[in-house]
C-alpha cells in the first residue's frame, strides 16, 4: 500500500488493518518531503509493523532514526558513504537479533557481499563523512536560499527553507537541512533540459552525495517507469530537478547555475 507519508491520517488508515512491516524514505527523493519519523513509529509498533526507514538523503549525520524507534535502517553506501561515485554498495542496520536471525542466513546462502576493496574505499570515506557532510549542507543552504523566488523558478525544495512544508518537523528531526535541492522550472521538459544542456560545472548523473555537484530530471530518469498521473500525484512535474550539492566552492555553483537559467 503507497500512502502519502507526510499524511498521519493516512498512517492510521493503512495500518488499521494490521501490518507486517512499513518502509519510508524521509527526506523523500526527490521533494524532499519529511516524513514524522517518531509518530510513524509509534503508529506502525502499536499496529505490530516494523519500521524499515531509507536514511540515505540524510545519512547517519544528519538522522538517526533508531533514536525514534525505527527497527531497521538502509543505505547505499555509493552515496554520501562513499562520496566520490566509485564504487557499489549498501548497509542494513539492525539489532543484533535482526543480524543474525535474519541478514546471516540470507548472506550466508546468496553471497550479496561486496569485494575487500570496496570495502576499503567505503571505509575510507566514512573517514571523512563528517567535514565533507558539513560542507555539502552549508553549500545546499546558499544554493537553495539563491533559488528561491529566482525568476524561471516555480518552486525552490529544501528542508532548511522556511517555506518548506516541513520546516519545523525538519529543524526538530534532523542535526542540518541535507545536501540535496529540488527545484522545478517554469516551461517543463523542455525548459529543463535546455538548463541542464548549459550546465558547465554541475554534472548529469543520477547519482547523489559525490564530491561534486550533480543534477538529474526525476521524470526522464529514477522515476520515468511511473505514469505521468502517479508522477503528477508525487509532485513530480516535468520541470522538476534534483540538484546535489557538491563540494565545490559555492559561488562557482551559483555562477553556473545562474548561467545556465539564462541559456
Amino acid at each position: 500500500v503507497l500512502i502519502d507519508g507526510t499524511d498521519l491520517d493516512a498512517w492510521r488508515q493503512a495500518l488499521a488493518p494490521g501490518a507486517a512491516c512499513v518502509f519510508l524514505e524521509t527526506p523523500s527523493n526527490p521533494t524532499l518531503e519529511i516524513i514524522d519519523l517518531a509518530a510513524v513509529v509509534e503508529l506502525a509498533h502499536q499496529a505490530g509493523a516494523c519500521v524499515v526507514v531509507d536514511n540515505v538523503f540524510a545519512t547517519p549525520l544528519l538522522q538517526r532514526p533508531m533514536a525514534f524507534g525505527a527497527d531497521v535502517v538502509v543505505y547505499s553506501a555509493t552515496k554520501h558513504i562513499d562520496g566520490q561515485g566509485r564504487c557499489l554498495g549498501g548497509a542494513i542496520l539492525g539489532s543484533q537479533a535482526f543480524v543474525e536471525e535474519r541478514l546471516v542466513p540470507i548472506m550466508r546462502h546468496t553471497g550479496p557481499a561486496i569485494s575487500p576493496f570496496n570495502a576499503w574505499i567505503l571505509l575510507k570515506g566514512l573517514e571523512t563523512l563528517e567535514p565533507r557532510v558539513a560542507r555539502h549542507c552549508a553549500n545546499a543552504k546558499a544554493v537553495a536560499a539563491f533559488l528561491e523566488d529566482r525568476p524561471g523558478i516555480r518552486r525552490t525544495l529544501y528542508p532548511g527553507l522556511a517555506s518548506h512544508p516541513q520546516a519545523e518537523l525538519a529543524r526538530r528531526q534532523m542535526d542540518d537541512s541535507g545536501t540535496l535541492v529540488a527545484f522545478e522550472l517554469e516551461g517543463g521538459k523542455g525548459r529543463a533540459f535546455r538548463f541542464l544542456n548549459a550546465l558547465k560545472l554541475v554534472d548529469i548523473s543520477n547519482n547523489l552525495g559525490d564530491s561534486k555537484s550533480l543534477i538529474t530530471h526525476p521524470a526522464t530518469t529514477t522515476h520515468q517507469r511511473l505514469s505521468p498521473e502517479a508522477r503528477a500525484a508525487l509532485g513530480i512535474g516535468e520541470g522538476l530537478l534534483r540538484l546535489s550539492i557538491g563540494l565545490e566552492d559555492v559561488e562557482d555553483i551559483k555562477d553556473d547555475v545562474a548561467q545556465a537559467l539564462s541559456a
